[in-house]
């Protein structure tokens, strides 16, 4: 009689993988089995490794619930399973294993057996779901191959078979470090995390470039995506991370009228910077967010001006992804923003400009050499380190509670929005007054300032607390609700 395995262990399935040649896949494996082992010890779990062709066991684990979210957020791993193995010599013995797993399982709900065999036996999947299907059918409500209640599988590798009811999802793809270092342009938005995200699932290291026009507002929301991808997403390797300071842009170009295109330019700029940076890191193409016809930016013809003098390949997964594709894979994997401040361009330019030439951007890049001005002022950072990054900030909420007599108000919206409504007594300006309205009314004064999504006055904000003025920043619907609060108040204290 053949002994009987109780012990339980996890069945690691991948795809891609199995399809490599030996030197790849065994490659390819080992970068697997390094990922998880990061995974678990961040997680303060470990577990034993076996190989067979196709399959990864892990075995001497404490914590199975640690394993199943660890494998989940693992690339290159498809699917895994908790089973129960057993060495047999005759299928007899599996169908009598199975009663004794599932008979309870199945009381009262109708079931399926499903099998797949790899190795010789001298009997197929079919006979074997029938001979498992007829042993469990007295226990059951029936069978139900269509939509089962309870799907029992049992996997079988020679003479081994592997009992399972529960199959969970990982990524899939390739491991992380089986394709080339990427750069990636990411901001704190839903897109370009997602686009990094994409990549990573490809098996590209990636490193991360983020250019701040707020710091250390948009920096904050940016680096709450990224400890989602570098600490969740990204087991085996700890990413580089750019932080640059971005100031110089909004200062040469938010005017909109130094430059024939700024929000086409402005992404050209971006890119250039990332191939310098990709260029210095030994990377081999640049990762960005666009999805086409998303904003004017990222038409074919704005693209392809963006495209123009970039020497490195520019990979775009998100391009043919609508909007609402791309906010369910970001919420999906975690990186969905908490806050929508709005795309970096709308600091730029207001008026969309949907047919820019390479020409007409060539010559807004000579304006300034704003790419080498950018990349003397970057900070590097590690993944392992984005929190102690975070708490170096000093960063505290700049939102407005109240609205006061004594606070100079600014309305950062276009003239039309302004005219439609507004706060009471607010002044209208663009980014280029800002300067100019804090030594007007002076230091003495707090300041609340407004726009239609956040990131405008969350610089407006900090521009003017570098000026020594204590200044708040919000979007139009937070300082609605604001004013409402504060009339809903004065119309109770009247009764």
């Amino acid at each position: 009689m053949a002994g009987w395995y109780a012990q339980s262990l996890i069945i690691v399935r991948y795809s891609e993988i199995g399809l490599k040649g030996a030197r790849a896949r065994r490659r390819m494996e080992s970068l697997l089995r390094r990922n998880i082992s990061a995974g678990l010890s961040a997680s303060g779990e470990k577990c034993g490794f076996r190989w067979e062709r196709g399959r990864l066991f892990l075995d001497g684990y404490s914590n199975s619930a640690v394993l199943y979210d660890v494998l989940s957020r693992t690339m290159g791993v498809k699917s895994f399973s908790e089973v129960v193995s057993l060495r047999f010599k005759h299928p007899d013995e599996i169908a009598r294993k199975a009663v004794a797993l599932y008979s309870g399982t199945v009381a009262g709900r109708k079931f399926a057996v499903r099998s797949r065999r790899a190795g010789g036996q001298n009997f197929n999947s079919v006979n074997l779901n029938v001979l498992v299907g007829d042993a469990l059918f007295p226990f059951s409500a029936g069978v139900d191959l269509d939509n089962p209640e309870v799907e029992v599988s049992i996997e079988i590798r020679n003479d081994i078979a592997y009992f399972f009811t529960d199959t969970h999802k990982g990524p899939g793809g390739l491991p992380i470090g089986s394709e080339g270092n990427l750069v990636a342009l990411v901001s704190g938005g839903i897109d370009s995390p997602v686009a990094a995200w994409m990549m990573l699932k490809r098996g590209s290291p990636l490193s991360f470039v983020f250019v701040s026009l707020a710091h250390p507002v948009d920096t904050m929301d940016f680096l709450e995506s990224l400890e989602v991808l570098a600490g969740r997403w990204s087991h085996g390797y700890d990413p580089e991370i750019h932080i640059i300071n971005g100031r110089i842009l909004v200062e040469k170009m938010a005017d909109g009228n130094s430059y024939t295109a700024p929000s086409v330019t402005f992404k050209r700029i971006l890119y250039t910077v990332a191939m310098r940076i990709a260029e210095s890191s030994g990377s081999f193409g640049i990762v960005t967010g666009e999805s086409l016809g998303q904003v004017s930016s990222q038409t074919p013809e704005n693209l392809f001006a963006i495209n123009h003098g970039i020497a490195f390949p520019i990979y775009r997964p998100l391009i043919g992804m609508d909007k609402d594709e791309i906010s369910d894979l970001a919420r999906k994997i975690g990186t969905f923003p908490r806050n929508s401040r709005g795309e970096f361009c709308s600091l730029f330019s207001r008026n969309s400009i949907i047919g820019v030439t390479p020409d007409q951007v060539d010559q807004d890049m000579l304006r300034y050499d704003l790419v080498s001005s950018l990349l003397s002022s970057q900070e590097i950072i590690h993944g392992s380190g984005i929190r102690e990054y975070m708490d170096s900030l000093g960063f505290h909420d700049m939102a407005p509670q109240d609205v006061t007599g004594d606070m100079v108000v600014v309305d950062l919206r276009s003239g039309e929005k302004f005219s439609q409504w507004h706060v009471p007594g607010a002044l209208r300006a663009g980014i280029g007054d800002i300067k100019g309205i804090v030594s007007q009314f002076g230091t003495g004064k707090p300041y609340v300032f407004y726009c239609q999504k956040g990131l405008q006055s969350a610089f407006a904000a900090t521009e003017a607390r570098k000026m020594g003025a204590l200044a708040y920043y919000t979007d139009v619907e937070g300082i609605r609700r604001v004013v409402a609060k504060q009339q809903l108040q004065q119309h109770l204290g009247r009764d």
